[in-house]
């Protein structure tokens, strides 16, 4: 019942169509009804007599909110992606236009290294642009470092959305500024680098199943309840690895799929669900 309003926001239902809808009799669905509108879960209208979402749910979905998150079921999926593939594997979340990772398990995660903090700039934050509205991908695209590099992103995000991960490529900027992204590098130097990053196609998109890539993370989305992405699960090559791992497309494909599957379990775990496009 909450779930049929919820999902029609701007509509009003009347008892006889939130018992045909949800496959009630009409006693049982007024009993319902009634219940949640005593306790201002729902609202009726007096004249209409049609129902709403009420007030009650606000305060309802603030406590909610301030439950368990996919974040706090983070640590055992990511101690077994670690141990299935041999790398590191790290959450990450995007938060005041930064990329923190906040979660990291595996053997070879080095102690010395502090977890990066990256500004979200084009192309950083790619995964969580690809299920973002149009407006917050517009805004994240006009943060981009050159020109070059948004035509490279524009091209990736579909082509993420589609495989359900993303590949980032290993190359000597990416590497600097994961060492150097606690240390002091100015803005212009975070720059400067994202730029040559993104110019140098900071995101594999095209694979064949025998050429091999340098990997520096393969990345899957953990959805929230609203479809937004609340973390980016990532299955990574270990701290001071400078040119990554190596893997042919056909092991890419694998490890995405693994990385997918511990992302979902987190999703899973929130009820998230993943966003429909039209392209889906």
């Amino acid at each position: 019942m909450l779930e049929l309003l919820a999902s029609h926001p701007d509509e009003r239902f009347t008892l006889s169509e939130v018992a045909r809808r949800c496959g009630l009799n009409k006693a049982t669905a007024h009993a319902l009804l009634s219940a949640l509108t005593a306790h201002g879960i729902l609202l009726r209208h007096p004249e209409e007599k049609r129902y709403s979402l009420g007030p009650r749910l606000i305060a309802i979905g603030e406590a909610a909110h301030r439950g368990y998150t996919a974040i706090d079921f983070a640590p055992y999926v990511l101690r077994r992606l670690a141990e299935d593939t041999g790398l590191a594997a790290a959450a990450a979340k995007l938060e005041d236009d930064a990329v923190w990772v906040i979660a990291r398990a595996g053997q070879d995660v080095a102690d010395d290294v502090p977890p990066p903090r990256l500004p979200a700039i084009p192309p950083l934050g790619a995964l969580f642009m690809a299920w973002s509205d149009e407006p917050t991908t517009e805004a994240w695209l006009a943060r981009a470092p050159a020109s070059e590099v948004v035509g490279h992103v524009l091209e990736a995000l579909p082509v993420i959305r589609d495989r359900g991960y993303a590949i980032s490529r290993a190359t000597p900027e990416w590497h600097r500024l994961v060492r150097s992204s606690a240390r002091g590098l100015s803005h212009d130097e975070v720059r400067a680098l994202l730029a040559d990053l993104g110019r140098h196609g900071a995101l594999i998109t095209a694979l064949d199943a025998e050429d091999t890539y340098p990997v520096a993370n393969v990345a899957a989305p953990v959805f929230r309840a609203d479809g937004g992405v609340e973390l980016a699960v990532m299955a990574m090559a270990p701290a001071g690895t400078e040119g990554g791992v190596t893997r042919t497309g056909a092991e890419i494909e694998q490890l995405g799929a693994r990385v997918v599957a511990a992302a979902q379990e987190l999703t899973f775990a929130v009820h998230g669900r993943r966003p429909l496009w039209s392209s889906d």
